[in-house]
């Protein structure tokens, strides 16, 4: 067993700098691979204090199963209505399982009723507690949040204004890795987990912990007051930036890109966040503006931070709950660098310098203001767009910065100029097979795309299994909709191959041999996809359209009867069930389902055809 003194000059020998070192930055022990994460719950051997008061923040609460010890709804709270989508949304109890109720009324008579258990509350309820659940692994968002400052029940962000997703928005790593400490993710899908934790834990901010249990449980203590224990990472004794990057994998909102060979799980409090991942910000002239997370954007916009060596812990302790804290808590941080300022007028510092304030992207909340400064009441108005800034690293490179353009394009803003911008960049990059796939995806260029994938010669070795699945998907779909179908089927099959539990795929490669008359096959892969998750409507449509093919008329009206009883609306699914009430010659149900059409497309061809 390596005795303490050789310990601590082995660590020593392992650093790549100290304070004041321009280097790489200091190597932990447990930045090594073949540390692994324990669990909070480790730590309270010896921490409980400390773990016990960090339960009660907002990132210890960050995730948590929806019973009623964890979430902020009570037995009273608000129906939301969805006016676009014309929606009920009611949650209820059962004992301390929390459920929801989509219903449709029509003339105080419910025609449409679909509950789904909620499983996983999401955020602290600082602000708002949002809902998850759960199906054979697979996460998605349930269409309800209760914003808890202003006592509010809406839709969420994002399913507002016509966009309401219902159940079918996916919960991948990116969201998950900022609300939760270090889930088990099946990396062949998008949104399935194996094991799903509690909140943000400790090791999320000083790294695996198997080694540090270890060793203090074998007696290797270390004077912390005069050494760095190299078996864990305290943040605070890093220098500034690294400090920061601690904080800015969250707390630094915005379109997030993550280098070629990174995960979301990769980054290690102590290592340099940008070699993992980089963060762009929209930026607008004479813009005051903000999102919900970026307090580390708007803290280094400040005089004190551009000024002096503040970081997020001069003023947070993150272990304590800032609702614990009054006022003359910061009150006092201010004074410790503002000495100048008068001890009797000094009242609540941040009311002014930092006060609260709605953001862009998240209604019914305000949150402080990070920007230390004398505030304008007034908000400017955006002016010309300037770019996609990269916050944590100003050398992003230009690949890059073209991911970046390419993804904000795709899941913000359908403006045509991010897409030239990301163009711009692409010239200037190696050349990038998934990305510039996405580029003329995105583009709707089907010939930019398919002159590209015939004349490139691709190295998969230097892409993500997620990334090059989505970019075969996309070319199987471009060259199917071209009639070129042997290329077509090729680049289905190797996107399920690569993600075999990507439902997306397997239905698209289904249909692509549903329309190729290859009905068996489709028929085989459509029900594995359905024993993965049953909820998702377009696998019971395509069983339903074979079951048609195949003269299985009771199985096809059940199975597409389905489809419908998860979407009202899916105008596919009456469309097949139209066509089979014709088959089986049934004039009762002909009326209904083309008043259902009519219902649901009032300019549908079917009109024009009868008429």
């Amino acid at each position: 067993m390596i005795s303490l003194l050789r310990y601590i000059l082995l660590c020593f020998l392992f650093s790549a700098c100290q304070r004041g070192e321009v280097t790489k930055y200091t190597y932990y022990l447990n930045h090594n691979d073949t540390v692994k994460y324990v669990g909070k719950e480790q730590c309270r051997m010896c921490h409980a204090e400390i773990y016990d008061s960090y339960l009660e923040t907002g990132m210890g609460k960050s995730f948590h199963y929806a019973t009623k010890q964890n979430s902020a709804i009570s037995d009273t709270v608000p129906i939301v209505y969805d006016s676009d989508k014309n929606l009920y949304y009611k949650p209820f109890w059962k004992s301390d399982s929390l459920y929801l109720l989509e219903y449709r009324l029509r003339n105080l008579d419910t025609i449409h009723k679909l509950i789904k258990k909620v499983d996983y509350k999401i955020g602290s309820g600082h602000h708002t507690n949002s809902h998850i659940f759960e199906i054979n692994g697979y996460l998605h968002q349930i269409p309800y949040t209760y914003y808890t400052q202003d006592n509010i029940a809406d839709l969420p962000p994002g399913f507002e204004n016509g966009m309401n997703s219902r159940f079918s928005r996916k919960i991948g790593m990116e969201c998950m890795t900022c609300h939760n400490a270090h889930p088990t993710h099946d990396i062949t899908s998008d949104n399935k987990y194996e094991h799903v934790l509690t909140g943000i834990d400790c090791e999320r901010c000083h790294g695996p912990g198997e080694l540090h249990v270890k060793r203090k449980l074998a007696g290797e203590l270390v004077d912390t007051s005069k050494y760095i224990d190299y078996t864990i990472v305290n943040p605070s004794r890093l220098d500034k930036k690294l400090q920061f990057d601690v904080c800015q994998r969250c707390h630094l909102q915005g379109t997030t890109v993550l280098n070629d060979s990174s995960d979301f799980t990769d980054y290690k409090p102590g290592m340099h966040l940008h070699e993992f991942m980089e963060t762009y910000i929209p930026k607008y002239d004479n813009n005051n503006s903000f999102i919900m997370a970026s307090h580390v954007d708007r803290l280094k916009q400040s005089s004190c931070y551009q000024n002096s060596d503040i970081t997020c812990i001069s003023c947070h302790n993150p272990h304590k709950s800032v609702q614990t804290l009054d006022n003359n808590y910061f009150d006092n941080k201010c004074q410790q660098c503002h000495q100048e300022c008068d001890e009797k007028e000094v009242n609540n510092c941040v009311s002014c310098h930092m006060p609260k304030s709605n953001t862009l992207d998240i209604m019914h909340v305000s949150i402080t203001d990070h920007k230390i400064g004398v505030h304008s009441k007034k908000k400017n108005e955006k002016g010309s767009f300037l770019g996609l800034i990269p916050i944590n690293n100003k050398n992003a490179s230009s690949l890059s910065r073209a991911k970046a353009y390419l993804k904000h394009y795709e899941g913000f803003s359908n403006d045509s100029y991010l897409l030239d911008s990301a163009f711009y960049f692409l010239q200037k990059s190696d050349d990038h097979f998934v990305s510039f796939v996405k580029y003329y995806y995105l583009k709707n260029d089907h010939g930019g795309l398919i002159n590209y994938v015939l004349n490139h010669k691709l190295d998969t070795i230097n892409y993500k299994t997620s990334d090059l699945a989505m970019a075969f998907s996309r070319s199987g779909d471009i060259f199917s909709k071209n009639d070129i179908l042997d290329l077509a089927e090729k680049y289905l099959m190797l996107s399920v191959q690569l993600m075999p539990k990507a439902i997306d795929y397997k239905i698209k490669l289904a249909v692509f041999w549903v329309n190729s008359k290859k009905y068996n096959d489709a028929y085989i892969l459509l029900n594995n996809a359905l024993k993965l998750n049953p909820t998702v409507k377009e696998i019971h449509l395509n069983i339903g359209y074979i079951d048609i093919i195949n003269k299985r008329y009771f199985m096809a009206e059940n199975r597409l009867k389905q489809a419908v009883m998860l979407d009202p609306d899916y105008l596919l699914a009456y469309e097949n069930l139209y066509l089979l009430s014709q088959l089986k010659n049934n004039k009762e149900d002909i009326l209904y389902y083309f008043n259902k059409i009519i219902e649901i497309d009032p300019k549908h061809k079917l009109k024009e055809i009868l008429n």
